[in-house]
C-alpha cells in the first residue's frame, strides 16, 4: 500500500441507520470515484460479488455487506458498510470499531489508487 497523508484524504463518515437499529452502518463519501473491488483485491479482503451494487465482505471473519450508495461498486464515490455477521471467531470486537477499521484500510487504498 503506497504512503498517504492523512489530511490529504477527503472522506466522511456519519454513523446511519439503513436497516434497523440493531445493525451498525457506516457511511463513506469519496473525493472521486473508487473501484471498491480492485481496491478490496489490492488489499487483500475476501469479497463476493452480488450484483452492480452490493457486495458481501469477510473482513476480520465478520460478514459486512458493502454497497455502493453512489454510483456503482466499480466505481464509487459513496458507499455504506454494515455489519450483516459479526465475527465468527468468537473474538468480542466493537461493531462500529470493526466497520471504522474496514473503513480506515479500504480508503486511504481507494483514494491511492485513483
Amino acid at each position: 500500500m503506497g504512503e498517504f497523508e492523512p489530511e490529504v484524504l477527503v472522506w466522511r463518515l456519519a454513523i446511519t441507520d439503513m436497516t434497523s437499529e440493531d445493525e451498525p452502518v457506516q457511511h463513506c463519501t469519496l473525493h472521486e470515484p473508487a473501484n471498491l473491488r480492485a481496491t478490496l483485491d489490492e488489499t487483500g479482503v475476501e469479497y463476493l460479488d452480488v450484483d452492480n451494487h452490493k457486495t458481501i465482505v469477510i473482513y476480520q471473519s465478520a460478514v459486512l455487506v458493502l454497497l455502493a450508495t453512489d454510483g456503482h461498486a466499480t466505481e464509487a464515490t459513496a458507499f455504506t458498510v454494515e455489519l450483516w455477521e459479526p465475527p465468527a471467531d468468537g473474538i468480542e470486537r466493537d461493531p462500529d470499531d470493526l466497520l471504522a477499521a474496514f473503513i480506515e484500510r479500504v480508503v486511504p487504498q481507494a483514494e491511492s489508487s485513483q
